[in-house]
């Protein structure tokens, strides 16, 4: 373990990646395990070969700090992202994390000032420690639901509240194949974009349960109090239909508006990618990684048709509508 201090350790592969989580409370250990399985990543019971990722919690040590050269970089609900030369640092109140990306490792405190372990440990603090890492194993996020059904990969992008999960689920029930609801991965695969589930279940607000009846009795609460969100198992629920990578080819930016009929208006290339970055918090921080991380935006969006989906009343009665909306657009695009 790269630090002394830490008693517990616990791996997780995801997409034939390894990640090594280290802490010193098993409270906090505890908290990582279910914000892990929350995230999508599969616990190993055995220490495998090597970490690619490593990231170390510790509560009883002194709390880092930001050195005052640090220049913010990114913000968002709260957290902060500063760098200070090769060092990135993921800050949510009192909690910091370090991140050294060249040995693709980090060092969180996660005691205050006053010596307090915290009752909770902030989600965000480490999915955002994580997504920074895999960075540098090839791996970009991007804040999307992803479908596919006959060799058409779907990216339903845009900001929550936008109707992603309500209209995923309704293409699931038409058939389609699921990967993710909310989180996906995009990395290089050749001649194309990949992409790959990271948050695997499902969540949408309780009053889902009257658009999907047939889904009452498989929702879950959410471990988190303040989520007032259900978790849908998509994986126990549509076992044949659960897939782990798609090559998009289409790409749909949904909003809900309050026309009685819903539509697709194509919409180009700079505006496409203009969207995908919006959704794609961490694209500007650390220098030396954002221009790969756009040009595989770039070429995402090189390979796919693009759509701004106008989510009217009908959608709203019925989210299966959206499968006969596409119908008309799911030929795979030429890439250019």
């Amino acid at each position: 373990m790269p630090f002394g201090d830490a008693v517990d350790s616990m791996y997780y592969n995801l997409h034939g990646t390894w990640l090594g989580i280290d802490c010193d409370e098993t409270t906090v250990g505890e908290q990582l395990q279910l914000l892990s399985a929350y995230f999508g990543l599969e616990a190993c019971p055995t220490v495998p070969p090597e970490c690619h990722v490593r990231l170390t919690f510790l509560t009883h040590a002194p709390p880092l700090s930001i050195p005052t050269h640090a220049s913010c970089v990114a913000q968002q609900h709260g957290l902060q992202v500063w760098q200070a030369d090769s060092q990135v640092y993921v800050r949510n109140g009192a909690y910091v994390v370090r991140l050294d990306p060249a040995s693709r490792a980090g060092l969180g405190t996660l005691s205050s000032p006053d010596g307090q372990v915290p009752p909770a440990l902030p989600m965000d603090l480490l999915l955002h420690s994580v997504l920074l890492l895999l960075r540098y194993q090839g791996f970009y996020s991007e804040h999307a639901a992803c479908v596919a059904q006959d060799g058409v990969g779907c990216l339903l992008v845009g900001n929550s509240g936008s109707g992603k999960s309500t209209l995923t689920l309704g293409l699931v029930q038409e058939g389609w194949h699921y990967l993710a609801d909310d989180a996906i991965l995009l990395r290089d695969c050749r001649d194309s974009v990949e992409a790959m589930p990271l948050r695997r279940e499902l969540c949408l607000a309780p009053e889902a349960r009257r658009t999907f009846p047939d889904t009452v009795g498989h929702w879950q609460p959410s471990p988190w109090p303040d989520d007032l969100k259900q978790r849908l198992d998509m994986r126990t629920l549509y076992p044949a239909q659960v897939r782990s990578t798609c090559v998009p080819h289409l790409l749909l930016f949904p909003t809900i508006v309050s026309a009685p009929q819903s539509q697709l208006v194509p919409i180009g290339k700079a505006e496409a990618l203009f969207r995908l970055i919006q959704q794609s918090a961490l694209v500007t921080v650390e220098p030396q990684m954002a221009p790969s991380h756009l040009d595989l935006l770039a070429r995402l969006v090189r390979q796919t048709q693009h759509y701004q989906l106008l989510a009217g009343q009908d959608l709203a009665r019925n989210p299966r509508y959206i499968a006969r909306l596409l119908e008309e657009v799911q030929q795979p695009a030429p890439c250019a």
